[in-house]
């Protein structure tokens, strides 16, 4: 394509730049690479790039300027934007699977750890539901800050003390001149937005793993206004530790913290285990009826999350005719599973941390991009879309 002049902005250090560059010469061969932005004319300028070095106003003008992320897309990507769209979208359409596939939520605001009395006065749903669970203890809670990743922030609690003591330490946390590798830099004031969800304490565990708890990593390509793709090489992402139901566990530890060892599965945080954190799905001991149905629900949670985020709040996810997006999705698959439920949606990432797949499954990452410019790039600079290996279109809505 002579009209298309190509921008990459990531450092030629990081991670994706190998598999990006490779696939973009592999597509447009002859093509020069630079690495500043052109300016407008008549020829298509296509921009992969973090989010903040894309010219957004561009975006939303100029056609030929096409971009690897959509300027508006909050309701998605950040939690208690997600959960409140997931429960519109629920009360609405009760037979869809995000009513069975998404936990109960409730989202709230706080700014300082002493006002928590207050909040739970204005979530009296959230007050009920804890001081219930104090007679019994049955049930445990999920905390998690809207916007941090890599677990940061995220914790386990059965009592409203124990969660007044979470929110206690986040601002220890930044005080303490020795520093917390977890909580570091947690200031509740610059959270502010949190997420409150009965934890799924039944994860699928497997004796081949050693019984660690797993989350399925998926990653999905939204291109245009509006075609979604499932990549159907997905991957288990295992936590370093033996998992342990903390239903019927009331200890906490010394700072009146539950123990998160074995409940969390990022593997930026396995750094020190010998184990095998990353398995691709379908390299599993998983049987086949069990990988079939698994993906088969995440393709049906795929599209009615979508749908849900276009139609509940169009102000926060707004699809650019001339953009894409490539998003991580992570779920949880409990042992409860059968052809209708057990998996369950955790987060959406936007600019995914594509380093978890891990050196072994690079390969992975490769045919991914690959598909990135086959279903996407070429047909917004106006060329004809090519079949991609494992890319599974889900949804397709005419905006």
């Amino acid at each position: 394509m002579p009209n298309l002049k190509i921008v990459v902005t990531y450092p030629k250090d990081s991670y994706i730049y190998e598999p990006l560059v490779k696939t973009i010469l592999k597509h447009f061969p002859g093509n020069e690479i630079l690495d500043t932005l052109q300016p407008m004319g008549e020829y298509y300028v296509f921009h992969y790039g973090d989010y903040e070095e894309l010219d957004h106003e561009r975006l939303m003008c100029d056609t030929k300027y096409i971009a690897n992320s959509y300027t508006y897309r909050k309701s998605l990507i950040r939690k208690h934007y997600l959960s409140n769209t997931i429960a519109m979208f629920q009360a609405k359409n009760p037979k869809s699977i995000l009513n069975r596939a998404f936990p109960e939520s409730f989202n709230f605001e706080l700014t300082y750890a002493e006002f928590l009395d207050d909040m739970l006065d204005e979530v009296y749903e959230l007050r009920c539901v804890l001081m219930e669970n104090e007679e019994k203890l049955d049930k445990t809670y999920i905390l998690k800050p809207s916007m941090t990743d890599k677990g940061q922030g995220i914790h386990l609690f059965k009592t409203i003390d124990q969660l007044q003591t979470i929110f206690d330490s986040f601002d220890e946390d930044d005080t303490d001149d020795e520093g917390d590798d977890t909580n570091a830099g947690m200031i509740i004031s610059q959270l502010r937005h949190f997420v409150v969800q009965e934890y799924v304490s039944n994860p699928l565990l497997l004796p081949e793993y050693e019984n660690r708890k797993f989350h399925i990593r998926t990653y999905v390509l939204a291109s245009g206004q509006l075609s979604v793709y499932v990549y159907d090489r997905m991957l288990m992402l295992f936590s370093s530790e033996v998992y342990v139901d903390p239903t019927n566990i009331v200890e906490v530890d010394d700072e009146g913290m539950m123990d998160m060892s074995g409940h969390l599965t990022n593997t930026c945080l396995q750094d020190q285990t010998d184990l095998k954190v990353v398995e691709e799905l379908d390299k599993s001991t998983l049987s086949e009826e069990m990988r079939t149905n698994i993906v088969r629900q995440i393709r049906l949670i795929v599209a009615d999350l979508f749908k849900a985020a276009v139609n509940v709040d169009r102000m926060n996810f707004q699809p650019l005719p001339n953009a894409f997006e490539a998003y991580g999705l992570d779920f949880l698959v409990s042992q409860d599973l059968d052809k209708d439920s057990g998996v369950t949606l955790l987060e959406v990432n936007a600019y995914p941390d594509f380093r978890q797949t891990g050196s072994e499954l690079k390969e992975l990452i490769d045919e991914f991009f690959d598909g990135i410019i086959r279903k996407s790039v070429i047909p917004l600079a106006g060329g004809k879309a090519e079949s991609a290996p494992h890319l599974t279109e889900v949804l397709n809505l005419d905006l």
